[in-house]
């Protein structure tokens, strides 16, 4: 049933942290459907918390709108915000930044509302015996509905959790520097985001000032084969600054072999991985969706792979 509302929805920091800035594209429509006189559609809410489209929200508010208002249920807050991360998650196809750190706070807000039993679903009330024999050894309750909506392991989810709580603590310090690292902007390794959040003020703000210095932060986060992401060492954290700090005359010399090499030394943890989940996982109770995401993402791989091979066969017959 739709409301009526005073203009007065609460836009809670704990659901603003949980969407990126509207591009532009989206931010010229919502003003164009203003000029042209055209009403928002109802706003989710819960308990009068903004649920979703923060800034059409702020920019009907001031133009002059009366706000119309869907209301949901939830049990908690945090089940609120877990169906929220759940939502964002689904509509993102590739693993990004950003959805490694929609499923962080998913299970973060899940584990709470569990622990509180404000959430109760079919999977998380079997046997753990069960589930161990289904999933794997280090399955808890807590986190079975997580591992099966995403088809991920336990220990990439405990991760995509530390990854998120390490964006939260950059985003106190520099909440532009969060954003950009969830929109791809700031190309880093996760770990080293994890790194990033440990430092002192003074650390950080002198990486910060190095990340400004280079034009990476002015760019979109378009990759391609010469935007080769900052690289932080996690083994050596107080020498970070002079690391991440070169001159010129610092600079290594191309190598043209690199990342090919570095490539073939990959390669081999790629088939343990397969193997490892052939021998922990029942393959046949398998759910259709992690199947169906591992079939995707295989063939993608496979694809990938006979590109590269192609090409490289093309080298070595040309050599001959």
């Amino acid at each position: 049933m739709n409301m009526q509302q005073p203009n007065s929805l609460i836009i809670d920091p704990e659901v603003s942290v949980l969407f990126l800035p509207p591009d532009a594209r989206s931010i010229a429509m919502v003003r164009h459907n203003i000029r042209l006189g055209i009403p928002p559609s109802p706003f989710p809410v819960w308990n009068n918390i903004l649920m979703d489209r923060i800034f059409e929200y702020r920019e009907y508010v001031d133009a002059g709108y009366t706000i119309k208002t869907q209301p949901f249920s939830f049990k908690s807050k945090d089940v609120m915000l877990a169906s929220i991360c759940q939502l964002l998650t689904d509509d993102i196809n590739e693993y990004t930044p950003y959805k490694a750190y929609l499923i962080g706070k998913h299970y973060q807000y899940h584990k709470n509302a569990y622990y509180r039993d404000e959430i109760k679903t079919p999977l998380s009330q079997l046997p753990l015996a069960e589930l161990k024999q289904k999933y794997s050894r280090d399955i808890h309750r807590s986190i079975v509905d997580i591992v099966d909506a995403y088809g991920i392991a336990c220990a990439t989810i405990h991760f995509y959790s530390k990854y998120a709580s390490a964006i939260d603590l950059i985003r106190i310090t520099n909440p532009d520097i969060a954003t950009r690292l969830l929109s791809g902007r700031i190309n880093i390794p996760q770990k080293s985001v994890i790194t990033l959040s440990q430092m002192t003020t003074d650390e950080m703000e002198n990486y910060l000032k190095t990340i400004n210095s280079y034009t990476l932060i002015k760019k979109a986060p378009v990759r391609t084969p010469g935007n080769n992401p900052v690289d932080i060492d996690n083994s050596n954290k107080p020498h970070l600054e002079n690391r991440i700090i070169p001159e010129i005359k610092q600079m290594p010399k191309y190598d043209p072999d690199a990342a090919v090499s570095s490539l073939a030394l990959t390669v081999p943890s790629w088939s343990e991985s397969i193997r490892r989940v052939r021998e922990r996982s029942v393959l046949s109770e398998v759910s259709q969706k992690a199947a169906d995401n591992l079939i995707f993402q295989l063939g993608i791989l496979e694809k990938s792979i006979q590109i590269i091979k192609n090409e490289l066969e093309g080298i070595t017959k040309d050599a001959n």
